[in-house]
Formats: structure tokens, C-alpha cells, sequence
């Protein structure tokens, strides 16, 4: 029985080793949510999670979109969180896709359920979503799941039978990632290498101020060069909104925070999939410039410490939308 149980620890081990960060993160988002050990249940999900996004080829955008529509259905079906993730991969999928079948769960990731139960669970959760303000929130299950991924950079710290964390490489190559660096004069080269050590193959762009960032931007995305992660140093995020007037907090915010909409190519499309995921890289973070909106929403999708760059940029970089 002990010689059976460390081979399906290593098993998992195996397949945890090639699994995307977002599959990690959904697993961790899914054993909270049931308010279950991540060690019983957030490699099992992760698992499965990985199975989906290889068999349909799901990108970060349906990823997320699969959890968003999942969420509800997991609270209402708690001991059927199999089932309810795979019914809002398939939802998420007829979102954003035309032409997806819901036969394609059993053909492409998971057999266990007959088409007349799955097509019985889509009519029940079809009646138990939220369609209002959806766009917006798949910004913020963007953000929520890239903050797990970034509590477990590329599943470090994922515990699996008491054994060491592990260190994962990225699941995929993203050779066209499009990655503009925000840094001062003094600090810019330091930051694009940074960059181009945690992915060789992206495509790096610079900018010293935030003006010119935004004017690239638009520049980029109008020449059908989308711009994918847009890493800000928050120091000179911070001086662009300081002025020799006295500012409270909330005006402070409010400026900072209009900066960083200036940087989406296109205010009215709030499809996440088409807005840059921007990151601050901060060594201080000063509460006044990353304060959450009322909206629910805050300045920059991420903060990465200074220290931490090396160890989170390749996550970052590995659930961006490329």
C-alpha cells in the first residue's frame, strides 16, 4: 500500500512538473473556494485543469473565463467540483469562441460524464449566472488568478505529500510575448535584462517616462503589434502623479490610476484579452499609489518587490496573454 501511494505521489509529481501556472493557480483558487487542504485537493485540480487546457487548447484568456463561470457553479455543487469546472470550461469556451461544442469535453479532456449530463448541467448553470458586468470581471479574475500564480511562482510551494516544493519550468513557449519595460534612465538596461533573462525569445521594448509609454502603446496596437505585459517602475509611476501642490490620498490615487487606463490601447474594449497586464516593480510600495478602487479594481494588475523579479517575472510572463 506505501510502495502504491509514492508512485502516484510520483505520478503527480510528473504531471505537476508540466503543468502552466494558471493550472496551479486554478487548483489553489478551487480547494479555497471549497475551503479544502491544497495538498488534497489543488493537484488533483490542477491536474485536470492542465488536461483541458492542452486537450482544447485553452490560452490564459479561457482559462479565466472557465473559472469565472465555474466559481458559482462550484459554491452551488461543492462535492461535484469536477463536473462544475468542466460545465464552466464549456461555458467559458461558447463565450469567447464560436463553433465550440459541448461534446468537445468528452473528446478532448474528460470522458467521466455522458454528453446528456453535461448538456443538463449547462442548462441549469445558464439559469445561475451573473451576466451583468461580465467583461469587467474577467479583468478581475484575471488579477485574482495571477495573484495565486504569483503566491506559487511556477508552483513553488505547491506541497504534494509533505515532499519539497517544487520548481517548475514554463509550460510554453512565448516566443511572440510583446513586454514593454517602464524604468527610469538609471535603471531601464537593468530592467530589460531582467526581462530577457526570465524569457529570451520576447520582444522587449523601453520607454524612460510614462508619456512616451502610453504614445507606444497606441503606436504598437494600431500597427497590429499588441503590446502583451507592460512592467512599470511604480517609483516613477509615483513621480509622474506627485506635484509641488499638497495632494490628498484619493487625488493621488485617482491621477495615478488615470495614468495607467491611458496605457489601454482602447478605453471602450474592456475584453481583457486586448488590455495590457500591467505589473509594478517596486521595492517600497507606498499604499497611497496601489490603494483598491471602489469598483473593485486597483492601479496595476500586479506589484513584483524589487528582490522578487527573477523569481516571478518567468510566472508572469508564463499567464500573460500572448
Amino acid at each position: 500500500m506505501s510502495s502504491l501511494k509514492e508512485n502516484t505521489t510520483a505520478t503527480k509529481l510528473a504531471l505537476l512538473a508540466m503543468t502552466h501556472s494558471l493550472s496551479i493557480a486554478s487548483g489553489v483558487a478551487i480547494s479555497r473556494l471549497l475551503e479544502r487542504p491544497i495538498s488534497e485537493l489543488a493537484i488533483r485540480v490542477a491536474i485536470l485543469v492542465e488536461r483541458a487546457r492542452v486537450g482544447l487548447v485553452m490560452g490564459p484568456s479561457e482559462m479565466t473565463a472557465a473559472m469565472m463561470f465555474a466559481q458559482p457553479l462550484i459554491k452551488a455543487w461543492p462535492e461535484q467540483w469536477m463536473f462544475a469546472y468542466l460545465i464552466g470550461v464549456d461555458l467559458g469556451m461558447k463565450y469567447l469562441h464560436d463553433g465550440f461544442f459541448i461534446c468537445d469535453i468528452i473528446n478532448f479532456v474528460n470522458d467521466f460524464f455522458s454528453l446528456m449530463q453535461l448538456k443538463e448541467g449547462e442548462r441549469q448553470a445558464l439559469s445561475m449566472v451573473d451576466w451583468s458586468n461580465i467583461q469587467q470581471r474577467f479583468l478581475l479574475f484575471r488579477k485574482e488568478l495571477a495573484s495565486l500564480a504569483m503566491e506559487f511562482p511556477l508552483g513553488v510551494g505547491v506541497p504534494v505529500s509533505g515532499r519539497l516544493p517544487l520548481n517548475l519550468v514554463p509550460a510554453e513557449d512565448h516566443s511572440n510575448l510583446h513586454v514593454l519595460v517602464v524604468s527610469g534612465a538609471e535603471t531601464i538596461c537593468e530592467s530589460c535584462k531582467a526581462v530577457r533573462a526570465a524569457n529570451p525569445d520576447a520582444i522587449i521594448s523601453s520607454s524612460n517616462s510614462l508619456p512616451d509609454a502610453v504614445q507606444l502603446t497606441h503606436q504598437y496596437y494600431h500597427a497590429g503589434t499588441r503590446v502583451n505585459l507592460i512592467c512599470i517602475d511604480s517609483g516613477l509611476l509615483l513621480q509622474s502623479v506627485h506635484t509641488t501642490e499638497e495632494l490628498g490620498s484619493a487625488e493621488t490615487f485617482a491621477r495615478s490610476q488615470r495614468f495607467c487606463q491611458q496605457l489601454e490601447p482602447n478605453a471602450k474594449l474592456k475584453c481583457f484579452a486586448y488590455k495590457p497586464f500591467i505589473a509594478a516593480i517596486s521595492a517600497t510600495v507606498e499604499e497611497v499609489a496601489f490603494h483598491p478602487s471602489t469598483e473593485g479594481g486597483s492601479v496595476c494588475d500586479c506589484i513584483i518587490p524589487a528582490g522578487k523579479t527573477s523569481l516571478l517575472l518567468p510566472t508572469l510572463m508564463n499567464i500573460c496573454e500572448p
